[in-house]
C-alpha cells in the first residue's frame, strides 16, 4: 500500500462522466481522509470479461506519466500509460493506444485507487479494455482486466498470470476474487499466451450475441 504526505481529493465533477457503478468510489475518495481507498469489484466470469471488452490486446508498456489536474478547484491525478500493441486479439483498438486511469504520483502528492493495476515501462500484458478515457479504470472490472505475461527466469518459458502475480492455470480462474489463489491439479502448468489468446477468441466466437448487444448500446 502506498502512502502520501498529502491526499488528493477527487472532484464531484467526475460523476458527470464516470458510470454510476463507479460514482460511489469517486465520492468515497472525496469524503474519506485516507491515503488510499480499497475498491470492491465483483470478478466477472471469463465469458463476461471477454464480452465486456471493447477490444483485447497484447501489449508492452512504452511510457507511464502522471498529471495533476485541477477542475473547479478540485485536484485529482490522472496517469497515462502508452503501450505498444503487439497483437490485436479481439475488437478494433486505436492505432495509438494510451490508457487513461485515475491515480498516480506527481511530486509529493499521490492518489491511490487500491487494487488498480500499477504499470511500469516494459510490462507485457493481455489487456481487456473498456471505456478508456471515460471511467476510473480503462480495464474491464479494474484489476480483473489485466493479465501479465511472465517469463520464468530459469527456463525462460512465458506464462500468463493474474494482476496479483499468481499464475493463471485456467481461464475459469478469472472469476476468483483477486485475493484468492487457485489450487491447480498436480502437474498442471500455467496457460501460455497462445493458449489464453486462443480461449479468448473461442469465447468471442461462442458468444457473439453478448458482445454485439453491448456494442449496440454504446
Amino acid at each position: 500500500m502506498r502512502t502520501s504526505p498529502r491526499h488528493c481529493g477527487v472532484a464531484r465533477h467526475l460523476a458527470r462522466y464516470i458510470p454510476s457503478c463507479f460514482a460511489a468510489l469517486a465520492f468515497s475518495l472525496v469524503l474519506l481522509p485516507l491515503p488510499s481507498v480499497a475498491t470492491s469489484v465483483v470478478p466477472p466470469s471469463f465469458d463476461s470479461l471477454v464480452a465486456q471488452a471493447d477490444y483485447i490486446v497484447h501489449t508492452v508498456v512504452k511510457s507511464v506519466t502522471s498529471e495533476l489536474q485541477v477542475t473547479q478547484g478540485q485536484k485529482h491525478i490522472v496517469t497515462y500509460v502508452a503501450v505498444d500493441i503487439r497483437e490485436v486479439i479481439a475488437g478494433k483498438p486505436p492505432a495509438t493506444l494510451v490508457l487513461q486511469m485515475l491515480g498516480g504520483t506527481v511530486g509529493n502528492e499521490t492518489m491511490v485507487v487500491e487494487g488498480a493495476p500499477q504499470f511500469q515501462v516494459g510490462d507485457e500484458d493481455i489487456l481487456f479494455v473498456h471505456g478508456n478515457g471515460t471511467q476510473l479504470s480503462p480495464l474491464v472490472a479494474i484489476m480483473h482486466g489485466r493479465y501479465p505475461v511472465v517469463q520464468e527466469q530459469v527456463s525462460k518459458i512465458s506464462y500468463m498470470a493474474r494482476n496479483n502475480g499468481q499464475p493463471l492455470y485456467s481461464e475459469k480462474e478469472v472469476a476468483l476474487p483477486m485475493e484468492q489463489s487457485a489450487t491447480p491439479a498436480p502437474g498442471a502448468q500455467p496457460l501460455t499466451k497462445a493458449q489464453f489468446t486462443d480461449r479468448i477468441r473461442q469465447s468471442r466466437l461462442s458468444h457473439p450475441a453478448a458482445h454485439n448487444s453491448r456494442q449496440a448500446l454504446q
